[in-house]
């Protein structure tokens, strides 16, 4: 008998009618248990034909008679009882912080450590919490805890993440066990946010009450739980034990208890994880067709809902090994899109779901997490014998891949009926960040209402259930805290996305939330300079290092971080996200972004063809003759003005309007146009809402 790592056993078929082979909780070996002969195998088509696939251990081949080299957080894992050890010794210290191993295994738990990085000397030690909401889903009871959990333990600020969550950030050691307990206990959670598991589940946040909507949420909520951990290391951890479960879809507990075809650990705390959980984290979106709202194609498994003529689902399809992170100056590392796995009746979406995952438990490399994610499994193996081994785990084949209509982003932004007679309102929040005057008046306006809310996978924010009648005072509200209705909204900051990056950030190598209001205002200037109207827009993302936490690697015009005050700039992503960008420029200063940014923009000005976005501008141009244009450009070309619009009446005025502006680092003809854009939106939204 062999052996070998990733929870498999490979065995010759014994003619003894009992045979005994190794069980394994996780990776780790635990003890042999008996099996008989009516136990089903499967044969593994690229294997020797003398191995047969058992169904307590699927069978990963090995290479070698020794141990396979994993990495320092897999041995973390193995040692900590299940993701309790040392963290729940380490969070009583008296310390600012925790150690090694403990930083790790709090991911798990929905924490991030963090310090300080603006500040000098001794490191200021602090958690970031996010918190776990299955398509966006925010509850009236969760939404002001974490309002006011952000006032009393954090930095006054409420982040929303582009895996529709919160992050709560600046939280003190001391008061990690109060803040967490406090969130379990008015709705919510922070357990698998982050950490070599199940992510959050996305879906689309508008609360429309069509059956395929409806169906899309009700699906991700069900992943949700089919993937959340069993066995109890997050309650014992932050409520000394006491259970918070919410009761579970019977078809949940059958397809996570079932192990017809090897997918479960037998006698694990974890059934699906075991000791190990996966490789690397691991992220799932569902949807409906058209609606791209989530980025689909960016998640190790995309979810589309499949419908009949009349609107009934029937079924899924379903893409893998999307993925967006990678290393700078390491081409064995790349973002990758999805591609289609094939089709799965309605009924069967949790098995195949199970199935995929314990594939990449399995198969998934664990000595070297730059490699870990599913999409390099995928990118050895190929997508047909991926196929092939997920079809063991599954217990049968993957139907035929349903054709689908084209994508579209939808933002969601603005007024729309829900379909039951109430209305939801989609509110533009600048980079997820809600803080000063907008916080005080969203928690205002959700508190008086009773709103539930929803958040984005753009960072935005959405009210939901409000009554006719509430429209007009719910606009007039915000407006006056600057949520303003989408078209009073610059086109560019609609669409734009970035990271949090500095100061808390450990992995940031340059700014990207602080950064990117200025490099959209410089973006804007060009776009005026070369002639490109107000209307236009490209979707431009920025990151602060290469592990693409805002997905820069779809956007049209992607900057990330390279280099203190520098950047790689990817182009060539499309507005309905279904391209991937590639790599422009390398280490191009932050100062020096117009001398790249304004001949790009000008010939898409001039030389695209009708209804042409920049993305596939660029793409048909190729990057060679874009370069040209980038090394031989002197500005562009002056044309007489057929029109001159100008908001000054006398020098005086645009003199003292010239100050003003300098001192935000706009010209005075920004700062005017600002100004009167503002104050129109404003008497609008007053009267017209």
């Amino acid at each position: 008998m062999t052996t070998s790592f990733g929870a498999a056993t490979g065995i010759v078929v014994p003619t003894d009618p009992e045979f005994r082979l190794q069980s394994f909780t996780g990776l780790k070996s635990s003890h042999s248990i008996a099996f008989t002969r009516n136990l089903r195998v499967f044969p593994v088509p690229f294997c020797s034909p003398t191995l047969i696939r058992a169904v307590s251990t699927p069978v990963k081949p090995e290479t070698s008679a020794t141990e396979p080299k994993r990495s320092k957080v897999e041995i973390f894992k193995e040692q900590s009882n299940f993701i309790r050890y040392p963290l729940n010794e380490e969070i009583l210290t008296d310390t600012p912080n925790i150690n090694e191993a403990a930083t790790q295994l709090i991911k798990f738990h929905g924490s991030y450590q963090q310090y300080n990085r603006d500040e000098r000397g001794t490191r200021s030690f602090s958690f970031m919490l996010r918190t776990k909401n299955p398509g966006g889903k925010v509850p009236n009871q969760l939404y002001l805890t974490m309002d006011d959990l952000a006032d009393q333990f954090g930095i006054g600020t409420l982040r929303l993440t582009t895996r529709q969550t919160f992050q709560l950030h600046g939280v003190l050691k001391k008061d990690l066990k109060t803040v967490m307990s406090t969130i379990i206990r008015n709705m919510g959670s922070t357990l698998g946010a982050c950490g070599d598991l199940n992510r959050n589940v996305l879906a689309p946040a508008a609360p429309l009450m069509t059956k395929e909507y409806q169906f899309a949420q009700e699906t991700a909520d069900n992943i949700a739980a089919l993937l959340t951990p069993q066995s109890g290391f997050y309650y014992d951890v932050w409520v000394d034990g006491e259970k918070f479960m919410t009761s579970e879809p019977p078809e949940v507990v059958k397809a996570r208890n079932d192990n017809s075809h090897g997918t479960n650990f037998p006698d694990s705390p974890e059934p699906i994880y075991g000791t190990q959980f996966l490789p690397r984290k691991f992220k799932i979106a569902v949807t409906v067709p058209t609606d791209n709202s989530v980025d689909i194609l960016t998640n190790d498994i995309g979810v589309v809902v499949v419908s009949d003529e009349n609107g009934e689902p029937q079924g899924f399809n379903i893409y893998v090994g999307g993925g967006m992170g990678r290393t700078h100056r390491m081409e064995t590392t790349f973002p990758r899109l999805g591609e289609p796995l094939g089709y799965v009746p309605k009924a069967d979406i949790l098995y195949a779901i199970k199935a995929i995952v314990a594939t990449q438990r399995d198969h998934g490399r664990r000595d070297d997490r730059r490699y870990s994610r599913m999409k390099y499994l995928i990118s050895s193996w190929g997508i047909e014998k991926f196929r092939s081994v997920v079809e063991q785990y599954y217990g049968k084949k993957f139907e035929p891949f349903h054709e689908l209509p084209e994508w579209e982003f939808k933002s969601y932004l603005g007024w729309h009926e829900q379909g039951d007679g109430a209305l939801f309102c989609g509110l533009h929040v600048d980079n997820g960040r809600i803080g000063g005057k907008m916080k005080k008046t969203l928690r205002e306006v959700i508190e008086k209402y009773n709103l539930n809310v929803r958040i984005t996978p753009n960072q935005n924010l959405i009210l939901c259930d409000i009554r006719s009648a509430w429209r007009r005072p719910i606009t007039t509200v915000l407006a006056q805290a600057g949520l303003l209705h989408p078209k009073y909204v610059d086109p560019l900051n609609l669409t734009a996305m970035a990271c949090p990056a500095f100061p808390l950030c450990p992995l940031a190598i340059t700014e990207a939330e602080r950064g990117i209001p200025d490099i959209l205002k410089r973006v804007r200037a060009v776009f005026e300079k070369v002639g490109l109207k107000y209307s236009e827009s490209v979707v431009i993302r920025v990151t602060g290092c290469p592990n693409g936490c805002a997905r820069p690697y779809m956007a049209e015009l992607g900057l990330v971080g390279d280099g203190p005050n520098s950047y790689q700039i990817w182009l060539g992503g499309t507005p309905n996200q279904t391209q991937i960008a590639r790599t422009f420029m390398n280490k191009v200063k932050v100062q020096d972004l117009e001398k790249v940014f304004e001949p790009l923009f000008y010939y898409w000005k001039r030389k695209r063809q009708p209804k042409e976005s920049f993305g596939d501008f660029t793409t048909r141009m190729g990057f060679e003759k874009l370069q040209e244009l980038v090394d031989k450009w002197e500005g562009p070309v002056q044309s007489p003005a057929r029109y001159n619009l100008k908001p000054f009446a006398d020098k005086e005025t645009y003199e003292a309007m010239e100050e003003l502006a300098k001192l935000q680092n706009k010209t005075a003809h920004q700062l005017a146009m600002e100004v009167i854009r503002n104050f129109v939106a404003a008497q609008q939204n007053g009267k017209s809402e």
